[in-house]
């Protein structure tokens, strides 16, 4: 049996629907189910995560990071071209303990 990561997306509201569509994207290519979408309240996002409703919190940017970043925290890679079924990979994790 394959194991779900379930995800938390955090946007803030600059850019809204932009930033949470290509998080969306990016929670399909990691096939991560989305657990909630969060704007703009960080706090919300980490509750999420320790109260284990989520497992990492996926982010469009590293602008839209805390200035003290938890654990399991995802940045979303920029897409290199605009077609929307080119998946994108994972370039990295942001680990902080």
């Amino acid at each position: 049996m394959v194991s779900v990561t379930n995800a938390v997306i955090f946007v803030q509201p600059e850019k809204f629907d932009v930033n949470a569509a290509r998080c969306l994207d990016y929670c399909a290519a990691m096939r991560y189910d989305v657990a909630g979408l969060i704007c703009g309240d960080w706090p919300a996002a980490l509750r999420m995560l320790k109260d284990g409703l989520a497992g990492v919190i996926v982010v469009s940017s590293l602008a839209q990071l805390d200035p003290e970043p938890e654990p399991r925290i995802e940045v979303v890679p920029r897409r290199t071209n605009a077609r929307r079924n080119n998946r994108s990979r994972l370039v990295g994790r942001i680990a902080v303990r």
